[in-house]
């Protein structure tokens, strides 16, 4: 059945009749009226993209898309980007089950693909061929959604009319491989280029979306065909898994597609604020991109109040800026925090904290350990003591009451996992919070050399009990809207940018960088592949406020450029399936504990100091491992067809 019957009214009371049972209904339109006229076409087309599965600012690992509750789970505090008070860590991530809603997404693009053509005379060619390609480009996302997830799944890429024309064993496909899916995608996508045009409404796609999309999807494909090594076969294809021999194909695919948005000056890296040697000028223009409609932006979903909005500032806000419903759920790790330049470092890269004689370096200011470091970070976390909202965001742990004499010894023994309050009681030199009632009261204040009072935890923590406030000693700053006065529940509406220029840049080092190391040299254009990638890093590190490399050789370590990343795209969701298409989530997560850095004041001493330390357990017992039979996800137990081989492990 096509787009017969469209139900646009319903009943309005059993009082109604109709005295002509022969008389059409008045609430039943048809094709001619859906794909006949540009309104019902572009009402179509509203549906699709409603329906393209970005995973933005409602989206949750355990929830999916679109979800309009509080997203107590994010991605980034799976990833070892951040932790939340809310997010576990053994879990089997992205839990949410996909399939069906894919498919049925699917199908109306498959509709409109096949059915607008019938209509093509009521349409302007290029309206027409616009709104074709739009459909190709919708198509494409879906199936990189499902591939990225499932492996190889059946390939629907025409309407299945059952009953009409096909039986119920005819619906009972089976899985495509992994490798036909990708090149699906590479097609679709290879037509939304050619057909788009280089401009189109806000929101919409564009020649230069697709172009951007096709370099994101053939890294990826790239990265499973050089690194899966799960494989999985079932009624003659390879449904997890891509042949290795594919590898450079799918990264020349990429990189390439990264090229065509050289023809344009349309969409570059937004510098409009960048100061050359301006610390803080680097760190506005940086913070900038996200609160703003820039030049960076490729492809974009945008929120408007009041009929569409987001909770993002409610769920991640310092708690000290909160209207009282939640905050501190994306609390960075320090794990994160050390893949930036500019601070003290250890051998081993690790924040130094301690001076040459075991004990802790002192600062006027907690602040003072980042003067020097790089501008993004500061754009990207809010560091303890960094103003916010024209507050300054106290990020304390506790009060050291006790005696400084040649130096303070560290807190904890290396390694340790449990609450300072199990060491430290109430009459120790340390002092804590176990709750912020118990923080607040003024009763609990420990008073100054000058006379004033402090809080033990500042206002935003954290404390030692499970209980609202900060858990890591940093919070994110990217994204958050600084001018948001009421951040109770859906009340945020910045715009999710799914694709941004950075990215493609980064899409193309990479992909440069790994047809490099492969021995391939030379781009079809004649540019050496390694001298791009380290072009397109120091653009970005420029940009970033970071110190620019001295020579390309620096990308033979694979890592540069991982890393150079994973510090740009952070909290954008871009991580979490890097790490799983580079295969190496189980590295990174077994038996993980992430790190976290408290500041504490010393009354004696009339400074700060740093506690580098895991995370505390409380209210959870974040511990994180990834199974390796997550690289591919669970096919979900609602999807009845016997064809569709499960994936293994499950």
């Amino acid at each position: 059945m096509k787009l017969k019957n469209y139900i646009l009214l319903i009943c309005l009371g059993s009082s109604m009749a109709c005295s002509d049972l022969d008389i059409p209904p008045k609430n039943i339109i048809g094709d001619p009226e859906i794909f006949g006229t540009t309104v019902g076409t572009m009402s179509q087309i509203a549906r699709m993209y409603s329906r393209i599965p970005l995973e933005d600012f409602r989206y949750s690992y355990d929830e999916g898309f679109n979800n309009g509750n509080s997203k107590y789970r994010h991605l980034s505090c799976t990833t070892g980007e951040a932790v939340g008070r809310d997010t576990p860590g053994a879990v089997q991530l992205d839990e949410a089950g996909y399939w069906g809603f894919a498919y049925s997404a699917m199908r109306d693009v498959n509709m409109f693909i096949e059915t607008l053509p019938k209509y093509a005379a009521a349409h302007t060619p290029l309206n027409f061929k616009t709104y074709v390609a739009e459909a190709y480009f919708i198509r494409a996302f879906l199936y990189y959604s499902l591939v990225k997830r499932y492996g190889g799944v059946p390939k629907v890429d025409a309407v299945i009319d059952y009953p009409a024309t096909v039986d119920i064993e005819g619906t009972k496909m089976f899985r495509a491989s992994e490798e036909a899916i990708w090149d699906l995608i590479a097609s679709d996508l290879d037509y939304a280029i050619a057909n788009l045009p280089p401009t189109n409404q806000k929101g919409r796609a564009t020649k230069y979306a697709a172009a951007a999309l096709k370099s994101r999807t053939m890294l990826h494909a790239g990265s499973i065909a050089k690194y899966n090594t799960i494989d999985e076969e079932y009624n003659g294809a390879r449904i997890c898994g891509v042949p290795a021999n594919r590898a450079n194909d799918y990264f020349k695919a990429a990189y390439d597609a990264s090229k065509i948005l050289d023809e344009t000056t349309a969409y570059g890296l937004y510098e409009a604020q960048w100061v050359d040697g301006n610390k803080a000028a680097q760190a506005a223009n940086f913070g900038a991109i996200f609160l703003n409609d820039t030049k960076e932006n490729i492809f974009v979903r945008y929120f408007k109040s009041p009929e569409s909005m987001h909770d993002f500032d409610d769920n991640t806000q310092p708690k000290q800026t909160s209207s009282g419903n939640n905050d501190s759920e994306v609390c960075p790790t320090l794990d994160f925090v050390e893949m930036f330049e500019g601070f003290d470092k250890d051998a081993s890269g690790n924040f130094q904290n301690l001076d040459a004689n075991g004990k802790y370096k002192l600062y006027n200011s907690p602040l003072d350990a980042f003067a020097n470091c790089e501008p993004r970070l500061n754009a990207t976390v809010i560091l303890p003591m960094s103003q916010f909202k024209n507050e300054t965001i106290e990020l304390r742990r506790g009060i050291w009451t006790g005696p400084v004499g040649t130096g303070i010894e560290p807190l904890m023994p290396a390694g340790s996992v449990v609450n300072y309050n199990t060491i430290y009681t109430e009459s120790s030199d340390l002092k804590l919070s176990g709750s912020f009632a118990f923080n607040n009261d003024p009763l609990t204040f420990i008073t100054l050399n000058d006379g004033s009072q402090m809080k033990r935890s500042g206002e935003s923590g954290p404390v030692s009990d499970w209980d609202f406030g900060n858990i890591s000693g940093f919070y994110l700053r990217k994204y958050l809207n600084p001018d948001l006065i009421n951040t109770t529940g859906a009340t945020s509406n910045q715009s999710w940018i799914e694709i941004r220029y950075a990215e493609v840049l980064l899409n193309r080092a990479e992909a440069a960088n790994e047809l490099f190391l492969a021995g391939v040299t030379t781009a079809s254009s004649g540019e050496n592949y390694q001298d791009e990638a380290f072009r397109c890093i120091n653009l970005i590190r420029k940009r970033a406020g970071a110190t620019l490399l001295t020579s390309a050789t620096a990308l033979s370590d694979i890592n540069v450029v991982r890393t150079e990343r994973r510090k740009e795209l952070a909290f954008e969701h871009k991580t979490y399936w890097d790490l799983k298409r580079w295969r190496i989530f189980y590295d990174e997560q077994n038996n993980r504990r992430y790190r976290v850095l408290f500041a504490f004041y010393s009354t004696d001493a009339d400074k700060y100091f740093f506690d580098a330390r895991y995370q505390e357990i409380k209210g959870h017992n974040y511990l994180y491992n990834f199974d390796t039979r997550y690289y591919y996800q669970r096919i979900p137990e609602t999807v009845t067809n016997p064809n569709c081989k499960q994936n293994p492990g499950y």
